[in-house]
């Protein structure tokens, strides 16, 4: 039997251990918290951003169009990719790594679809820091005045800049004869192989327009990846012949680019072909805003005609006349 006075110690010694196993227990979520940071669970991979760019200069001072960004505007944005410390990828390294279930958590896909010659300093600029880039060219441009040049498709081949194929002509596939999108694939594939030594392993549907049978012939001739747009986050259940990328325009704010390097944003459901219908597959990653999904690219937000053309209900079939 214990004596009051050690019973008094007992609750005394209770009573300052007390308050610091309270304050352990509160700085600890604190901590837990940090560590997670804007990206989630340390070993769960966030969205990817497959970043889509159209370099042009703008020497008359006129605001470029929406599509393009001045020189300028993707250095900052190259700054601000480099202070976001993501792991940069090819559109070819990241399909493997996909299909392999081992793509890292913190990657990032920088692409450009123009053929401008300013295309060549802004790839050049990240593979001279020894960041991986993927340019896409339409072939019939080439060597044309301001765009890009075979010694420059050359060049960047060697600084280790991925080479990829857009077509031809750069017409959209989606409403082209099957002949004439075997022609558009394979032209714009030989033609790099000569000025590469290589074949291309990557291919982005011109401004994004493909359906699931332009799909099939861009597998069948041999290529390994394959970009559309979408607007939207990659994600690891994405589709390694139509991956998801994100449009960097000239009237983009750095606010969204930055949500974009966070993992913050939409996602699209996986489109993938069984037997003769599309799937769609939710993904596991980013919020997803419903919206409908096809082959082919459309608006989250299509405009509506206006009020002014529709016929009154007077003049429409059905409707007397009041």
């Amino acid at each position: 039997m214990s004596s009051p006075q050690s019973v008094t110690t007992t609750k005394h010694k209770e009573f300052k251990e007390g308050p610091e196993r309270t304050e352990t227990a509160r700085s600890a979520p604190t901590n837990t918290t940090r560590a997670r940071g804007r990206g989630g669970p340390p070993n769960r991979p966030r969205p990817v951003p497959i970043l889509r760019y159209d370099v042009a200069a703008d020497p008359a001072g006129h605001a470029p169009r929406r599509s393009t960004v001045t020189p300028a505007v993707f250095a900052r944005h190259r700054r601000m990719i480099q202070r976001a410390r993501r792991h940069f990828m090819t559109v070819t390294e990241y399909c493997s790594a996909l299909r392999s279930a081992d793509a890292p958590p913190d990657a990032i896909v920088v692409t450009f679809d123009g053929d401008r010659a300013e295309t060549f300093v802004a790839a050049r600029e990240l593979a001279e820091r020894g960041h991986a880039a993927t340019v896409f060219v339409t072939t019939s441009r080439l060597g044309t005045p301001g765009m890009l040049s075979e010694a420059d498709i050359r060049r960047l081949h060697e600084l280790g800049v991925e080479i990829g194929a857009s077509g031809h002509s750069g017409r959209r596939l989606d409403g082209l004869h099957r002949s004439d999108v075997t022609a558009e694939i394979t032209l714009s594939r030989r033609r790099l192989a000569a000025i590469t030594g290589e074949e291309p392993r990557s291919f982005a549907y011109p401004r994004g327009g493909w359906d699931p049978p332009a799909r099939q012939l861009v597998i069948a001739a041999g290529y390994s990846a394959a970009c559309a747009v979408g607007e939207a986050l990659s994600h690891p259940g994405d589709d390694p012949f139509a991956l998801t990328r994100l449009t960097v325009g000239g009237g983009l704010t750095d606010h969204r680019v930055r949500a974009w390097l966070d993992g913050i944003g939409r996602t699209l459901p996986r489109t993938f072909l069984s037997g003769s219908r599309l799937r769609l597959v939710q993904p596991g990653l980013g919020v997803r805003v419903p919206t409908r999904v096809s082959g082919v690219y459309h608006p989250l937000f299509a405009p509506r005609a206006p009020r002014a053309t529709q016929l009154p209900p007077a003049d429409r079939p059905g409707h007397p006349q009041r």
